[in-house]
């Protein structure tokens, strides 16, 4: 008995067109490790090597845009992708664009959180640990805060760290208000 597979199996065009509908639903610059999360989730639209050769091609073509500066690059999809893809999109079959509009509906808010609201720490020569806290600005590679702490242990930064992408929101706007008070 011959295997015939059961689910959709994409051809080059079509992963490429998946791809840029992946960046036209998620609505904002994507970091390597976002995208390649999407993917890993959800095999069935398109496997991580396929991901990856039609980032590549998509990027030599111009229909993909990766910001050059900062550390963690940002790819979006650029007018000459939207309108590639506004003239094929239809080679998509109408379940994966179901799919993928549900799940960024769904998860567009937490990628967006994660790609804005950052943190990193560290171990001094001294034991103590330094805490690495950034808001970028929306969809760019800009911070509109950064700020360093240090804290005598590990448990300390990864205590901060672990509440940092709920109340980065609430820090800013503390910030703000404290600099901004006319009373002080």
């Amino acid at each position: 008995m011959a295997f015939e597979p059961t689910g959709f199996v994409a051809d080059d065009m079509a992963k490429k067109l998946i791809l840029l509908f992946i960046f036209e639903k998620m609505e904002f610059p994507l970091t390597d490790a976002s995208i390649s999360e999407v993917v890993v989730l959800n095999p069935s639209w398109l496997s991580y090597m396929d991901f990856r050769d039609a980032l590549y091609v998509l990027g030599e073509a111009k229909f993909i845009h990766r910001s050059t500066s900062g550390t963690d690059p940002l790819f979006c999809i650029t007018q000459s992708g939207r309108a590639c893809l506004s003239h094929f999109y239809t080679k998509i079959p109408a379940s994966i664009r179901e799919e993928i509009t549900q799940y960024s509906r769904d998860n567009k808010n937490r990628f967006k959180r994660s790609q804005e609201y950052t943190y990193d720490y560290f171990k001094n020569a001294d034991g103590t640990y330094t805490i690495l806290l950034k808001i970028k600005e929306g969809g760019s590679i800009d911070n509109m805060l950064e700020v360093r702490l240090k804290v005598s242990t590990r448990t300390e930064a990864v205590k901060a760290t672990s509440k940092w992408k709920d109340r980065a929101p609430n820090v800013y706007e503390g910030i703000l208000n404290i600099l901004s008070d006319e009373n002080n």
